[in-house]
């Protein structure tokens, strides 16, 4: 069994990211541009402080009905990766918003019942997702709860090492502090293993949505009041969006051929930022049969079309760049000046663009066509979900679902407004159209039950389109009818981990 070590460990280093949008507020953006909605008399940045201190006192004011319990002082154990525990844990106070609302969360429930939060770290995702199990089959009562990647929450479930969510007193999955688009997804059968809500703020970072470089656009005649009128208006389609870009090319290094350091009208390393096609295209991979267990449903015609598609803007237009080195280099040829249009999670915003000296902008994915009624995304499979090890017996279920249900909702309260109503929206982003991009986007994420079995179990359906990008292959039927037969067996055996 792997050495666990409990420790307290610094949640800053994330937070010290959280200059997000600053380059946006660089270049003004007129009011009630693009047709967004009216303002009130107060200048731009005044309303969005106004309406997120109303905001705030809304959400303190809404009770999570709890009962008071004090327990004792006993520890509430959160394993989590270390690239994770900005989470769960903050050290101490030290100024930044975004690390004290988790500091101050942890203190108010702490206080309030009687517990102590202590972060169980550790150094990988494989380690703890295995290690999860074998504490289960040793019997070792080593935590409360365990947080991972989504993508790798086969391994626990595999090892059947989790508890059912929806048997934990006091947990109340229809408040606004859990994320239902997320676990109703991911509840087959009655059955919920893994759960998240606004305790993992991961779920707001990894988010895809569109970058567009201001000066950029501008210079090839595309203004951010003409892309913003085309989402509002419901014309940002797919369509649409290779038509203003698949022209746009500039060997900006004069070396006579097309490589990352020249500029283009979109570009995109064909791999993870792919996965978010098929959800912005409404198309899902699985759905719920009448049963509600999930069946593929990614063999459709619109899946095949959206391949053609989007394998032509990629390597077959002037404008449009499928070759880009690395999803890191997707990321940097934006910043360096060298594209129009780069789909990038929020993370990078925090991370990378922040240093940019050029404006930039945020749009939704764009639709498959204008009779689809929402803009769709969906948040890289990374993002964060929550299990509860069967080495935790019923009468601990109390406990844990009290600690859970108080750290979610003062999540809500007071740090997802942390980040994404100061740090995407207000604080530095003065224009109302960023806003409501921010808000078009976080609405429409599309959780897909697949990915949390996608990697192994799932004969990786969750990356099929993704896969075939990469390998420049468009025969989707030839390649759907070679993993047919193991995806069915596949699919069977998920089925068995929720009957009971």
């Amino acid at each position: 069994m792997k050495e666990i070590h409990l420790k307290r460990t610094m949640a800053g280093m994330l937070a010290l990211c959280m200059l997000a949008l600053s380059a946006c507020s660089e270049t003004p953006v007129e009011e009630n541009s693009a047709g967004a909605p009216e303002a009130d008399v107060l200048p731009a940045a005044e309303t969005t402080a106004k309406e997120d201190a109303d905001d705030r006192m809304d959400r303190a004011s809404v009770p999570d009905n709890l009962p008071e319990i004090d327990f004792g002082g006993r520890d509430f154990r959160a394993a989590q990766q270390t690239s994770r525990t900005y989470e769960f844990y903050a050290e101490e106070l030290t100024g930044e918003g975004t690390n004290d609302a988790v500091y101050n969360r942890n203190l108010k429930v702490e206080d309030r019942f009687g517990v102590k939060i202590v972060s169980v770290d550790y150094d990988s995702l494989s380690a703890i997702t295995s290690d999860v199990g074998t504490l289960v089959k040793s019997g070792t009562d080593a935590y409360e709860v365990v947080s991972h990647y989504a993508y790798r929450a086969y391994t626990p479930i595999h090892a059947h090492a989790y508890r059912n969510w929806l048997e934990v007193p006091n947990v109340d999955f229809s408040r606004p502090w859990w994320n239902s688009l997320a676990n109703e997804q991911n509840t087959i059968n009655g059955i919920l293993y893994t759960a998240t809500g606004d305790v993992n703020i991961s779920s707001l970072l990894t988010t895809y949505a569109i970058f567009f470089h201001v000066p950029l656009t501008e210079k090839y005649g595309i203004t951010p009041e003409s892309l913003y009128s085309a989402v509002y208006e419901g014309t940002w389609t797919i369509d649409h969006f290779i038509e203003l870009t698949s022209s746009i090319y500039e060997d900006k290094n004069g070396d006579g051929r097309r490589d990352d350091g020249d500029v283009y009208g979109f570009a995109a390393w064909p791999g993870i930022s792919c996965d978010a096609w098929l959800p912005a295209f409404d198309q899902p991979i699985t759905v719920k049969d009448e049963e509600g267990f999930p069946v593929p449903a990614i063999n459709t015609e619109k899946t095949i079309a959206a391949l053609e598609k989007m394998y032509h803007f990629y390597y077959n237009t002037e404008g449009g760049y499928g070759d880009v080195s690395s999803a890191e280099n997707e990321v940097n040829m934006f910043a360096a000046d060298g594209v129009c249009f780069v789909p990038s999670v929020f993370d990078d915003a925090f991370t990378v663009y922040r240093y940019m000296d050029s404006a930039y902008g945020i749009l939704p994915y764009p639709k498959w066509d204008e009779t689809q009624e929402m803009y769709l995304t969906n948040s890289r499979d990374q993002y964060t979900v929550i299990g509860i090890p069967m080495f935790k017996k019923d009468e601990d279920l109390t406990f844990i679902g009290t600690v859970m249900e108080a750290l979610s909702a003062e999540s809500w309260r007071s740090v997802y407004p942390e980040y994404y109503d100061i740090a995407l929206k207000g604080k530095y982003s003065l224009d109302e159209d960023t806003s409501n991009m921010v808000d078009l986007v976080l609405a429409g994420r599309n959780y897909d039950f697949s990915f949390l079995f996608g990697e192994a179990e799932c004969v990786r359906i969750p990356y099929l389109f993704r896969d075939m990008m990469m390998d420049r292959d468009m025969n989707f039927a030839s390649r759907y009818k070679k993993l047919e037969k193991s995806l069915k067996n596949s699919m069977k055996k998920i089925r068995g981990y929720y009957e009971g």
